[in-house]
This record gives structure tokens, sequence and C-alpha cells, in this order.
């Protein structure tokens, strides 16, 4: 009786501190209004509609590489059964239970290695960590976090003790990562570095002919999944494949390797590494007899290992910045290896201490923090989102100053601190995981709202709620093509890209080039879908129709965007570049407008001329004045007559200093 009510407890405070963590990730998480990395997060949204909608795993219908099986899943039914209105929220919920849900397998896994208050605390500083706020991001990390501490968790049970349902196991953990993600393929060569490293641990080679069914199975999963995608044309990898086809420069590929190295030691906080670290030093040196802590330390270290190779020859060629994102996983698993060592008296020799210490302060200190930790990569770094904030409220010298500080002196306590003293550090560490957690949940949903004010407005199904047919979404080369992500994942009319001049929107969107005939009429391959009834097009371009609907942008080239109801077919009416939001034009720029379809009109201009310069204007091509101006104006206005026979007109405005102009404008009479 006593037994079974300490099985409720246990069991009580695991549910708890789930649907705790649950609760306040998800209020966190509700908080983020729009995606904010993106394209990924837009691209499993897309998927995730296809995937419920349809069927497929397509972006808008269109021949789409692999990227995921599972978060598609996920993502794909909330939005698909709840609308976009609650189902975003209902999505960011399931995610923050997801995510939470990682405490599980790390308690499970660490009863068997430690006692039960131990193990709950291995489970709380799992949710602890900042990484949580990708719950309320569409991101694989969401299923894959919990997914690689169960895929590690098996590996080390089938080393342990392999038996048929260990193995079946393992092979199933496998395989449901490496369909959440395709970075999980590395579970491969983790396992069988792992079964080695066991062996070599228990000094015993009989463990490894029981794993061959493992195996050999996964070795199956791998021909089948090989034989799969190359007769799909996509590739082994999916949308992964420029990777394995990609040279790489040794020389970066090891710095970045060591610069992963270090940032793996400030996700995890530094002590849980150090603490396995020292375990599996003595372990090596005086062999270890339990089983389990011997497969634990085999798995965990080969993990760590490869995953940091992989995810740091990775970025050395296409990041170019740390991707603490890609690592997060290990983060739990680490977390057992500190309670276990300090259960175990925070074993250590003074040697193996100082070999520890010199090598995470060697590590902690080569990482140039004053590079990396800008804007532009905190949302691969949520863990470093305290330093960044660190920054804005001081400066990058204070960064350098408190981050080597504080590296130091916890890379010197592994080594000085008695090891009684060693029983605060999960306190300590839950309290700094807890703080950064806030500050990262903050910056995530402030970020995702800038986003939606930069690209969406107050409404993001601002196309859906005036077109009732198909949108065609005109792309002429915003550089923030971000926007055209942001617009396609909120509203499904929005259904196919038509691509002006030699503008591309990257990631995997279809997308079609289409030409401009001199009447303006936009020519679609006969291969694309039908016409559309309404379009989405840059607020530098009018359309031949009835614009019924607009959003304001900020912070981009262009004011915003406008829906069009279409005169059919599809053709544009003017077109305007080289001028900024405000009506500026730069001396190193040519204002242009074209009228396209033109038989007889007017080009209307205003100028306010900033400073002394000369100003060309030319209609057709063909000079037609040239002013000098030796000061500044305030107003300068002037109509200029042009006819195309039907085709198209030109104006264009060549300044040679900073000239604004606040009428620039075609006017067929």
């Amino acid at each position: 009786m006593i037994h079974l009510d300490r099985r409720r407890h246990e069991w009580g405070a695991l549910a708890a501190l789930v649907l705790v963590s649950t609760a306040f990730r998800a209020w966190a998480a509700v908080d983020v209004p729009v995606p904010w990395i993106t394209p990924d997060e837009t691209v499993y949204g897309l998927l995730g509609r296809s995937l419920y909608q349809h069927g497929s795993l397509a972006i808008l219908g269109g021949p789409t590489p692999f990227y995921s099986l599972l978060t598609p899943a996920l993502v794909g039914f909330p939005l698909s059964a709840f609308g976009f209105a609650s189902g975003l929220d209902v999505l960011q919920g399931l995610q923050a239970f997801a995510m939470s849900l990682a405490a599980v397998p790390v308690y499970l896994w660490s009863r068997t290695l430690v006692s039960r208050r131990s193990a709950l605390v291995a489970a709380a500083l799992t949710v602890a960590t900042p990484v949580l706020a990708y719950s309320g991001l569409l991101m694989t990390e969401v299923l894959f976090y919990p997914l690689l501490a169960v895929a590690a968790w098996a590996a080390a049970e089938a080393i342990a003790g392999p038996s048929t349902r260990t193995q079946l196991v393992l092979v199933a953990a496998v395989a449901a990562a490496s369909a959440t993600r395709i970075q999980a393929i590395v579970l491969l060569p983790v396992f069988a570095t792992a079964a080695f490293a066991d062996a070599a641990i228990a000094r015993s080679w009989s463990n490894l002919r029981r794993l061959a069914p493992a195996a050999g199975v996964l070795g199956v999963l791998v021909v089948a999944w090989i034989a799969w995608r190359l007769g799909s044309g996509t590739g082994t990898l999916g949308g992964y494949e420029v990777v394995a086809s990609t040279s790489y420069s040794v020389g970066d590929a090891a710095r970045f390797v060591v610069y992963h190295a270090s940032a793996l030691l400030i996700l995890c906080g530094l002590f849980p590494a150090a603490a396995v670290a020292l375990l599996l030093a003595g372990a090596v040196r005086r062999g270890e007899p339990d089983p389990r802590v011997r497969a634990y330390l085999a798995v965990a270290a080969s993990l760590t290992v490869w995953l940091v190779v992989e995810v740091g020859v990775f970025a050395s060629r296409y990041s170019d910045r740390i991707v603490e994102r890609n690592l997060i996983g290990l983060a739990p698993i680490l977390f057992i290896g500190l309670v276990l060592w300090l259960e175990r008296g925070s074993e250590g020799t003074p040697l193996e201490r100082l070999g520890v210490a010199a090598a995470a302060a060697a590590l902690l200190l080569v990482l140039p923090v004053k590079r990396y930790v800008t804007i532009f990569g905190m949302h691969d770094t949520l863990t470093w989102i305290p330093l960044f904030k660190l920054v804005e409220a001081s400066s990058q010298g204070t960064l350098v100053a408190v981050y080597s500080a504080v590296s130091a002196v916890a890379a010197a306590s592994i080594l000085l601190l008695p090891r009684s003293w060693f029983r605060v550090v999960p306190a300590v560490l839950l309290v700094a995981l807890v703080a950064a957690s806030v500050v990262s949940s903050r910056f995530v949903a402030d970020q995702a709202r800038a986003q939606q004010r930069t690209f969406l407005g107050p409404e993001p199904r601002w196309i859906d709620q005036r077109a009732h047919h198909a949108v065609a979404y005109l792309y002429d080369g915003e550089p923030s093509w971000s926007g055209v992500w942001e617009t396609l994942f909120f509203n499904e009319r929005a259904d196919r890209v038509y691509d002006l001049d030699e503008a591309e929107v990257p990631g995997p969107l279809p997308q079609t080039r289409v030409a401009v005939q001199p009447d303006g009429t936009v020519l679609v391959p006969p291969s694309a879908a039908r016409p559309p009834q309404f379009a989405v097009a840059s607020s530098w371009m009018t359309l031949r129709g009835e614009q019924v609907a607009q959003v304001t942008q900020q912070g981009l080239t262009q004011a915003g965007l406008n829906l069009w109801k279409l005169d059919r077919p599809l053709r544009i009416s003017t077109r305007i570049s080289g001028l900024q939001v405000n009506g500026d034009v730069y001396g190193t720029v040519t204002g242009r407008l074209v009228a396209y379809g033109c038989t007889t009109g007017t080009f209307r201009i205003t100028l306010i001329v900033k400073q002394p310069q000369t100003v060309e204007l030319r209609v057709n091509g063909a000079l037609v004045r040239k002013l000098s101006f030796a000061q500044a104006t305030p107003s300068w206005h002037a109509d200029l007559p042009a006819s195309g026979r039907g085709g198209m007109c030109t104006l264009e405005v060549a300044p040679t200093g900073l000239l604004g102009t606040t009428v620039f404008e075609f006017d067929r009479g």
C-alpha cells in the first residue's frame, strides 16, 4: 500500500510538472500572433494545410521537397479544424503541451539511474529552459525536443538490455524522430558509436551481437527511404539535398564545431555537460558495473559529439552563425547526467576536474560573442536572448566583460568548489533558466508583433475577407520577401505567385515567371492554373480593375499591398520603381514610371529639390528637360505629355543628389 501511494505521488508530481509547464508556456505562446521565423514556420503551416485538405505534402499544389511529416501533421490539424482565427491559439497550446512532455521520458529514464527526487529535478530543468519558447512558433523543434529524448532513452535501453522489445522501441523512436526532422539521421551513427563505446567501457564485446537485429532493421529502413526518395526525384535528403552535395571548408567546419560546442555549454548551463564528462572519465578509467549507467554515458557522449559535429559543419556553410536550435534536444539528456553525478557524490579526481574545467573555459572564452550576439541570430539562439538584451541596455564591451567573467568563474568552480556545494547547482540553474525563459518568451512575442506590423497590418486575413475567388500574388522583387510567405500563410485564396522581371521568392515556393506586354497584359505560361479573378500587388503598381482592399506595411521599400478585383485578363496599368516610400529619389537611382497600354496622356510630377543638383527628365527614353538647381527648392512642378500608340509610355527622373517627390503619376486624360 505504501508502495502504491508512493507511485501515485510520483506520477502526480510528474503530471503536475507537465501541466504547470504547459499552462505557462501556452500563456506565453498565444501571445505570438504570427510566424516569426520565415519561411520555416510558413512552410510547415502550408504543408500542414495541404496535408489535411488535399492529402499531400505540397505548397500551393506544386512540387515540394520533403521537409517533415509529423510537424505538418501536428500543425495542420488545428489550423484546418478550427480555422485560423482560433486554430493558431489551439495549435500553440498543443505545442506547449508537446514540448512539456519532454519531461516524461527524461523522468522515466532518470528513474532507472537515480532517485525519484533527482529524476524530478532533471524533468523540471527540462521544461525550464528558454528553448520552450518555440512553443509559440511552427517549428520542428516542438516535436523534436521530446522525441530526441525518447530516441536516446530507447537507444540506451537497447544497449543496456538487448531484447526484441527494446530494439523495436528503438527502431520506432528513430523513425519518429526522422519523420519529424531529417537531422535525426545522425541517430544511426550515434547508435553504432554508443554500442561500441559501451562495449569498450564494459571491456566486453558480447552485447554487440545481440544488437544486430536493430542494426539490420535500421539498415533496411534506410535502404527503403533511399529508394522512395530517389523514386520521387527529390533526392534522399528532400529539402536538404543540397547539404550532401556541397563542399565544405575544413577550417571553417572545425571552427564552427568548436563554436557549437561552446553554445552547448551555454544551452545547458555548463555543469550538466561537465558532469557527464566527469562521469565518462571515471567510467573509462575504472569501468562501470551498472549497465544502465554505462549505456547512458555511451549514448549521451556519442549523441553530443555527433550532433555538435553535424550542426557545426552545416552552419559553417549555410548559416555562418550559431544554430543553437539544432542542439536543444541535448539539454534534457545532459540534465540527467547532472543529477546522476550529484547522487554519486560529484565524483572526479582533481586531475579530471582540472581537465574538464580547462576545456570548458577554453570553449567558452574562444567563442566570439560580440560577433554572434546580434538581432539577426536570436531566432536560432533563444538561450542567448538575455545576452542580447544586455547589449541593448549597455554595450558590446559590457557583454564581453560580463560573459567572460561569468564563464571563467563557472569553469573555475568545477575545480575549486567543495563537492558539497554542487548540491545547489540544480536550484541555481532552475532559477536562471526560468528567468531566461521569461525574457526569451517576451522577446519572441515582441518580434512576432513587429513582424505583423511590418507585413500584415492589424488583420492578417485581409485578403480572404474581401476576395471570394482565386488570388494571384504579383511579386516584383521587394527585398523583404518574408512578407510573401506571411501573406500566403494566412490567406488561402492567394493560391499562386507570379514573378515579374527577374524577381524570385526564396524558399520552396512554387512560383511562375511571367512576362508583361507593352499593353500591360501579364502573360502566364499555358501550364499555369486558370486565370485568377483577383490579384495582390505592391502599392507601386496599379492594375486594371477595382481596388477592393489594402494593407499598410512598415519599414519596406513599398508602402503596402493592394488587392484588386480584375478586369480580366490580368493587366498592369502603371508601375513605379526607384522611389522610396516617402517619395525620395537618391542620386544614384533613377525614378521610373511606366504607363502600360498608353496612347496619349500626361506625366505629372512635383519635385522637392533638397540640395543643389542637376535633374534629367526623360519621356520614352528621350531627354525632355535638364534642370540645374543652385540651391534647395521647396517645389517644382511639370506636366509632360506622352504618346505610346497603345504601348508603353515611360518617365525617368535622374537626379544627381537627394530629390523628393510629392506627385509622380500618369494622367491618361
